[in-house]
Parts: structure tokens; sequence; C-alpha cells
């Protein structure tokens, strides 16, 4: 380690950061995830079906607009960027409970287990729950009911090869159920984050969805929503503020950013607010589209359980309410 923090690298007599070769390694490493996302961002549109799969897990993220990528240490990089992961010391169990629009149901239970040889281990376990609905026959008539949900069980591995480089990887199983049809895929998600600690930055990039349906529904098997983003996050230096930003484009949407703040209001209290900009997609010419995409929530710590709470707007469509409840063990 260098004497000013940095592996392989140094800060000169300006006070500007000069790259080592383990440095070097990390920013090609980035650099390459970014130069692939920045090919995909430019892809045309297409259709996929598993659109649950594009769903924010987690109170703090959401209230932050899904701006989450470069936010290492948190259980939802699980789902966001499997990377920061990478930085527990010690068990943490995490659960979210949603209250989606049209009365569906959502929750997201995480665990993370560390020092599982070089790295750390943890589970993610994502469920939704369409309800119950009424089965008619070609005439009209009722032949009772049936319901539709779908699960994501994840299991993720992240280490720290060098010093302020972070790598994550995930496996996901995914089945999506209506009435007595199913279909089954598996999906890898890879992530990466470079820190420069003493700037207090984070960059970040990664893929997810990466995959492809193992059964059909019905007759026909859909593609999965392949995802690409880029993100960076700064703790500002004179102010109690985190501030996080991503880039990112889904195989079947146009490029969409969202930005997050989180405010440091006592050393156990957090207000966080977000914005992304895939809620001009929701609007539907009404009054209430202006708050399309906007998102604010709490965050309060007491002991070792954190509490957080997200309110997320989708214009006159509705809004989403989160709880989570995160606790290390």
């Amino acid at each position: 380690m260098s004497p000013n923090g940095f592996a392989g690298g140094y800060i000169d007599s300006n006070g500007l950061i000069k790259a080592g070769s383990f440095m070097k390694k990390g920013i090609y490493i980035i650099l390459i995830l970014v130069s692939v996302s920045t090919t995909a961002f430019t892809a045309t549109p297409g259709t996929t079906g598993f659109q649950f799969l594009k769903s924010q897990m987690g109170a703090r993220p959401a209230a932050m607009g899904g701006a989450f990528l470069a936010i290492p240490g948190d259980i939802h990089d699980i789902h966001y960027n499997p990377a920061g992961l990478a930085v527990f010391q010690g068990r943490a169990g995490s659960f979210t409970y949603l209250k989606h629009l049209l009365d569906f149901n959502s929750g997201f239970i995480g665990y993370v287990e560390p020092e599982v040889g070089p790295g750390n281990l943890a589970f993610g376990l994502f469920y939704m729950d369409y309800g119950q609905f009424t089965k008619t026959g070609e005439d009209g008539e009722e032949l009772g009911d049936f319901g539709a949900n779908s699960i994501v069980f994840t299991t993720a591995y992240a280490l720290s090869p060098i010093e302020n480089l972070l790598t994550g990887i995930s496996l996901k199983y995914i089945r999506a159920t209506i009435d007595n049809y199913a279909t089954d895929a598996v999906a890898l998600d890879v992530g990466v984050m470079y820190r420069f600690p003493q700037q207090q930055l984070t960059f970040a990039a990664g893929i997810a969805n990466l995959g492809k349906a193992m059964t059909p529904f019905i007759e026909y098997e859909e593609d999965l929503p392949f995802l690409m983003r880029v993100g960076v996050a700064k703790h500002l230096e004179h102010l109690p503020l985190l501030l996080s930003f991503n880039l990112y484009k889904y195989s079947d949407e146009v490029l969409h950013g969202a930005l997050g703040l989180e405010f440091t209001l006592t050393e156990n209290a957090y207000l966080r607010l977000g914005y992304d900009n895939s809620g001009l997609d929701l609007r539907v010419d009404a009054s209430g589209d202006r708050f399309a995409g906007a998102s604010i929530g709490l965050g309060l710590n007491w002991r070792k359980i954190n509490f957080d709470y997200a309110f997320s707007s989708m214009g006159e469509l509705g809004s989403l309410n989160r709880f989570t409840i995160t606790s290390q063990l």
C-alpha cells in the first residue's frame, strides 16, 4: 500500500492522483465495461418479457431514484451491483415490503455471509404476487379463480482482488407463473466498482439479466430485459450529502438516467431524494404527471437496526410505498 492510501498509486506534490499498475488494471476493467455499455446504449429497443426484473429493490435505493450502482456496503447491492457486497465485514439481513399498484404485493429478502473464501457470499429472494383473477370461458361464463406470481432467487459473490477495486457476480433463477402456465429462466449479473477513498468518489459499471428462458411460456420463449449501466457516487466535502448518478439502458428501452441524493440529518437519520427520467414514459397528459419518476424517503438507525421508507411517484398512475428493515446479525 502506498503512503497515501492507494494500492499501486500515489498522490504527487500538487495533490494529483498518479495511477500505478494495480490502479490502472482496475480502471481498465471499468473502462472495458463502460465501452461495452456505450455500444448497448446505442442499440435499438426491442421487446422482452420478464418485465418484473426491472423492479427496484429496497426502500433506500428506491428513495434515491434507483441511482444505486456506485454505492457499496448496502445489502441491496445484491440487485444493483454485486460488487458492493465485497465491503461487508459482518453478517446482515434485510426484508422489504412493497405495496404496488392494483393491490399487487411484492417483497425482497436478502442475507450476506462475509469471509466465505476470499470474498463475501449473499442470497436474495424477490417475489411479486399479482393476486387472484376470475377465469372465464369463451362465452363469458365464470370458471373459478386463478393466480399469477413471479419469483427470483439470487446467489451472489463479491471480493476485492486489489485495494479499492470491488468485483461481484450473481446468478439468478427466475420463475413466472400464470394459472397453470409457467416459464423458467437463468441470468447472470456482473459488476465492478473502483473507489478513490480520499476523494470519497466511486465509479461503477455493470450488466444484468444476461441469460435466457429455459422453458417457453405456453409456446414462446421470451427474452430477458438485458441491462447495461454506468454510475458514479460522491460524498461532498463540505456538505453532509451523498450524490449518486446512473445511466442505464434496457434492451427494450431507450437510454435513461437516474439521480439520487442522501442527506445526513443526524448521526442516525437520513433524508433521501431521487428522480428517474423513465417517469417521462409514464405520463398520460394529466396533472399528476409532473411528479412521475420522483421519489423521497427517510432512514432511521437504532442500534444495529435500520428502518427505511420510500415513496415513489408514478404520476397519474399512482404511487409505490416501500418499507425496509435491515439488521446486522
